[in-house]
């Protein structure tokens, strides 16, 4: 955010213009310090978490990022056929 923007959105939540849910700068105010710490760290990355929880309300922006934040591996089939050693 550039110091205009901040300026802009702290005007706009003084004067009652913009409630404090859509106000990106409340964004973090409830969030735990260790999750920040994590976030910024870059152990967490908040794009993603963002688009989980997109996805999770099925917004199209979310289509791409896995509901339940786990990526689904690709199922392998076993085949049935003669090979050497090999125990289906």
């Amino acid at each position: 955010m550039t110091p205009e923007q901040v300026d802009i959105y702290r005007k706009a939540s003084e004067t009652g213009a913009i409630s404090d849910e859509m106000n990106p700068l409340y964004l973090f105010s409830i969030t735990h310090t260790h999750l920040l710490i994590r976030i910024l760290s870059g152990e967490l990355d908040a794009r993603v978490l963002a688009g989980m929880e997109l996805n999770r309300r099925n917004h199209e922006l979310g289509k791409d990022f896995p509901a339940d934040g786990i990526q689904k591996k690709a199922v392998q089939k076993k085949t049935v056929g003669k090979s050497k050693g090999r125990k289906l």
